[in-house]
């Protein structure tokens, strides 16, 4: 390289700022990415739940059981019970 020590330095801070920018580019796009995961994993584990508790009031209204107890049990208003 034909440069000057001193242009050498200003060479290598800027290759060292580069790296430092691409890092700070890695690591935020890694972390809203497992961020991400976390959350549609959670949205995933919430949509099993109340599709488990829909099938579970539904037995029990196909089984003869009180709207007001299938109710109690499963947290489901009596209007959406009604509507199984």
């Amino acid at each position: 390289m034909k440069l000057s020590a001193s242009e050498r330095r200003a060479y290598q801070r800027y290759l060292d700022d580069l790296s430092y920018q691409a890092s700070m580019v890695e690591s935020s796009y890694g972390i809203g990415r497992k961020e991400g995961r976390e959350e549609g994993r959670e949205e995933g584990r919430e949509e099993g739940r109340e599709e488990t508790t829909i099938a579970m009031a539904r037995a029990l209204k196909q089984k003869g059981v009180p709207l007001e107890t299938i109710s109690f049990a499963s947290g489901l208003s009596m209007e959406s019970i009604e509507r199984l």
